[in-house]
């Protein structure tokens, strides 16, 4: 009798012990899918991907230059349909009027992925998927078509033997290339100690300035590294307006050959996406003309 009580007993315990590890391993699915997760923006194990998303990138924001898609945003989709391309999943999700990522919902429209379980309103609302339009508050911090991207933000990377995480963007160009204030803003560091252009791996950001820019009350410095020596037009405490230019490219410090690191933290020290804020549509550009107010960063945006 109490054998048999005890099977009786144990027979709930043995199915909420199942039921646990069905829901524990849907968990490590969505978590970890196909050996990559993500959190605030940073894909786990993206080197598997770096090459396949730099290809992409550079078709996109180099040559077409028509608008940022983000890795995550790819990988969301990719991750649950392998057979879909980086180049067909970045043209559906980039807005080309607009150039810049749709909502994800609207991408869920097509009808490759109608049917995704990521696609229920349920899984985009718990997936941290951004739905909505990005306000853009920076412009180009240098010609995307002189560049080739080498690293992006939060590349997982091996630089002289050691591994890091990049908390940046990496835009190869050839030396004395000119960079350009990406808002209207003040400059609070002008570093440059190095006379030639040169690599020193243990001299870091090499020749650098640092632009703080403000927007609705919140401050973003953006770091302009490598550059040439001698280049740089501002000083401490100047103002500076959007797209003018600031210094040119170099190799100096920490760096493997001439290329511009652009890489943007908030007050508290957290590192940004830089490329998500960058606006691809030249407003400025005479006889330029849209009634769309998505165009303007003001109306009806998300705010990063």
């Amino acid at each position: 009798m109490k054998k048999i009580i005890a099977l009786i007993i144990g027979i709930p315990t043995l199915i909420i012990g199942v039921l646990a590890v069905i829901v524990f391993s849907a968990i490590l699915i969505v978590l970890d899918f196909f050996g990559s997760s993500t959190t605030d923006g940073y894909v786990e194990n993206n080197n598997i991907y770096a090459d396949s998303y730099k290809q992409v990138l550079n078709e996109h924001i180099t040559q077409k230059q028509d608008g940022y898609v983000s890795l995550e945003r790819i990988l969301y989709f990719y991750q649950r349909n392998d057979r879909l391309t980086f180049e067909k999943i970045y043209e559906q999700n980039l807005d080309t009027e607009l150039k810049r990522m749709k909502p994800i919902s609207s991408v869920c429209n097509f009808m490759e992925y109608k049917y995704f379980t990521g696609c229920d309103p349920i899984e985009i609302k718990n997936s941290g998927q951004i739905d909505d339009y990005q306000a853009k508050i920076f412009s180009k911090p240098i010609d995307f078509s002189k560049t080739t991207i080498t690293s992006f933000f939060m590349q997982e990377r091996i630089v002289y033997g050691t591994y890091n995480v990049h908390k940046a963007w990496d835009f190869a160009s050839p030396a004395e290339t000119e960079v350009y204030a990406v808002c209207d803003g003040t400059i609070k560091k002008v570093s440059f100690p190095y006379q030639e252009n040169v690599i020193d791996v243990a001299g870091g950001y090499g020749n650098h300035i640092v632009l703080e820019c403000t927007n609705e009350d919140t401050k973003y410095y953006v770091t302009y590294g490598h550059l040439f020596p001698k280049s740089n037009k501002v000083q401490v405490g100047d103002t500076v307006t959007q797209n003018q230019v600031i210094a040119t490219v170099g190799t100096t410090g920490y760096s493997t050959g001439n290329h511009l690191h652009f890489q943007v933290q908030k007050e508290d020290n957290t590192y940004i996406d830089g490329m998500s804020f960058i606006n691809f549509v030249d407003t400025k550009d005479e006889g330029y003309q849209s009634t769309n107010p998505l165009l303007d960063p003001s109306k009806g945006l998300v705010e990063h």
